[in-house]
């Protein structure tokens, strides 16, 4: 190792550290699903060891689990190109699979559901390219895998997610989604392994409730906060 790269190796070691925690703090229902995705993004966009730091200051966590590193399928070397077709039907792809390095999902009048939580996918970027009409995509993806999207929808929906770094790493995959919707959905949902959409569900619902909660103790403080003066009614 050279004393130039010392520092990337560093930076990368340490936002593998953070991605880490902050999935751990999620499979622990420390953190929301929206503050997830906000830190993830920081992480992978962040430049130094001081900002992935600020990102878990506020987390009490003795973690120092890293990110799963790719390893390279028999033969080598990773597939180039590689369909996944659902016409009037369905289809899914899931648990230790290996990804080619472009991906075309096709689905008309159908389903499919993609989960890349234990996919082997290969270092630097793997492209989906998802077409869908009348019907419905859903992608699963870990915490710490990198994704960017860029979509069109027409008279459909495209979730698109952003939590790229702005400098590449090619020794970490980065997910990269593009396509069409017309007259259907793809949807982009990030779950830990083995977390169901169940789970998910329960998880969104406990979210939503301990909000709700939030809100209506905030008038009471308030009236703490900011008593009436005598005399008003």
């Amino acid at each position: 190792m050279t004393d130039a790269s010392a520092p990337l190796v560093a930076l990368r070691t340490r936002r593998d550290q953070v991605i880490a925690i902050l999935s751990e703090q999620f499979s622990q229902d420390a953190l929301e699903v929206d503050e997830l995705e906000r830190r993830l993004e920081l992480a992978q966009r962040a430049d130094s060891v001081a900002a992935l730091d600020a990102l878990v200051a506020d987390l009490s966590t003795t973690s120092t689990a890293l990110v799963p590193a790719p390893t390279a399928p028999i033969g080598g070397t990773w597939p180039e190109r590689g369909r996944v077709i659902a016409v009037f039907g369905g289809v899914e792809k899931g648990g230790t699979w290996t990804p080619a390095r472009k991906v075309t999902s096709l689905t008309v009048c159908g389903g499919a559901e993609l989960d890349f939580r234990e996919a082997n996918l290969g270092p630097g970027v793997t492209e989906l390219r998802v077409y869908c009409a009348f019907g419905g995509v859903d992608v699963i993806v870990p915490p710490w895998l990198a994704v960017e999207s860029d979509a069109v929808a027409i008279f459909g929906g495209f979730e698109e997610v952003h939590r790229a770094p702005t400098a590449p790493d090619p020794d970490r995959p980065v997910l990269r989604i593009t396509g069409v919707a017309l007259f259907g959905g793809v949807d982009v949902q990030t779950r830990l392994p083995g977390e169901s959409a169940r789970d998910a569900h329960k998880r969104v619902k406990r979210e939503a409730k301990a909000l709700r909660g939030g809100r209506a103790e905030l008038p009471a403080a308030t009236a703490r906060i900011n008593p009436k003066p005598d005399g008003d009614a």
